[in-house]
């Protein structure tokens, strides 16, 4: 073979090569655009999923109270857990005389109203961070305790404040409401609280979980809402214990409610704002200071006892 057909099937080989690195090249071109393709298809699934599970998730968090919402949407809560036994405060209000005034203004009327109602006490309970249990009808069933706690003391604080505000919060609302949904009559309501002992956790059967609490504790509170008279705030003796520092008290009140063994010790709560103290409880001692007429003199006795105990255990 001649160099000249040497060189002319070496210029065919190459050009063979050339050609077939050209095929590859638009092959691999056309699979990545392929791929991008792909890839921006997931990626628009992916969002539309994303967008389907915020909108899901913000219908179920209307049927669930916020903190039992917030665990199963961050993973830390055990829905094979089963009810746990926890010291709860527990809060009952329905409206005054509902039945009857019912009976006087249009369904609509009061479908539209029972959602403004439930809506703004829905509001100050999340204030407080209260766990709400249940609507029924009227009625709203709160607690304290679970699935966050901050405390004995300060889980009843929380309520009454909780209350106190509600019970104010109505009172302001009274023009409106009376204006914007023809009631016949002031809106009143009427608020039970106890604090005890209950089964607190998810009950139901293995296909439907219900949270909830239950116990004598929940029925007592129960009854103080049914016995309590309008725009009163009523709470038992074991409540009354852990607030004295924080709220006024009225004397002593013994109800017998029906279904209950024994009487009931009850106290009514003033609707002023919880007083302007700080309590803090030590393994060996509880302070309790009074904001409102604290002054210097108070501040360095303060400072002189804390001293002399430092003093003593140097």
């Amino acid at each position: 073979m001649s160099d000249l057909e040497q060189e002319l099937e070496k210029l065919k080989k190459e050009n063979k090569k050339l050609s077939l690195e050209s095929k590859l090249r638009k092959s691999m071109a056309v699979e990545l655009d392929r791929q991008k393709d792909l890839l921006r298809q997931a990626t628009e699934k992916v969002e539309e999923q994303k967008d389907k599970l915020e909108e899901i998730s913000q219908k179920l968090s209307r049927y669930l109270p916020v903190q039992l919402y917030e665990q199963i949407f961050s993973g830390s809560l055990d829905i094979h857990k089963k009810s746990e036994r926890k010291k709860l405060t527990i809060f009952f209000s329905d409206i005054v005389d509902f039945t009857s005034i019912s009976e006087q203004i249009e369904a609509e009327e009061i479908s539209e109203f029972l959602s403004f109602y439930l809506t703004e006490m829905s509001a100050i309970t999340e204030k407080f961070g209260g766990t709400i249990d249940k609507f029924i009808g009227d009625a709203i069933m709160i607690f304290y305790g679970d699935p966050q706690s901050a405390g004995d003391v300060q889980d009843a604080k929380h309520c009454v404040e909780m209350a106190i505000e509600m019970q104010n919060r109505i009172e302001a609302l009274q023009p409106y409401i009376r204006k914007k949904f023809s009631f016949p009559t002031n809106l009143k309501i009427r608020i039970g609280i106890n604090t005890g002992f209950c089964n607190v956790g998810n009950f139901g059967s293995t296909s439907r979980l219900d949270y909830t609490a239950i116990g004598r504790a929940i029925n007592i509170a129960a009854r103080l809402e049914s016995e309590a008279k309008s725009s009163e705030v009523l709470v038992s003796e074991n409540t009354k214990i852990l607030l004295e520092d924080f709220f006024d008290f009225s004397s002593e009140r013994v109800i017998h409610p029906k279904g209950l063994p024994n009487p009931i010790n009850c106290y009514s709560v003033s609707h002023e704002k919880s007083l302007n103290q700080e309590s803090i409880l030590g393994e060996c001692f509880k302070l309790v200071i009074n904001d409102s007429n604290l002054t210097d003199n108070d501040l360095n006795t303060l400072k002189d006892f804390v001293a002399k105990y430092q003093k003593d255990s140097n």
